[in-house]
């Protein structure tokens, strides 16, 4: 896990769909999915937060959910969001 803050690119467009959330990043025409949990995620990285602060948020808000797994799939999260450019690394913010 880590501790470096990360936060949403500016100019990504949310579009949501009934339960579905679509990002959209103008600049390269990416077009992400999220589920549920990502979606509240996306809204966490509003503001620089980090992947032990929110893996610690899903694991009070899912105890039964195994920590191993919620730290896996933050990790995950976060991994494909830096990838298609979507969040900022912690050294631009």
């Amino acid at each position: 896990m880590t501790s470096q803050q990360y936060q949403q690119k500016p100019g990504v467009h949310v579009r949501q769909m009934d339960d579905q959330v679509f990002l959209a990043d103008p600049d390269t025409d990416v077009l992400f999915h999220l589920n549920p949990v990502g979606s509240a995620v996306w809204r966490l990285l509003e503001q620089p937060t980090s992947i032990d602060e929110v893996t610690g948020l899903l694991t009070e808000a899912f105890p039964d959910a195994p920590a191993g797994q919620i730290s896996t799939d933050v990790s995950a999260l976060y991994d494909e969001l830096l990838r298609n450019g979507l969040i900022l690394e912690p050294a631009t913010l």
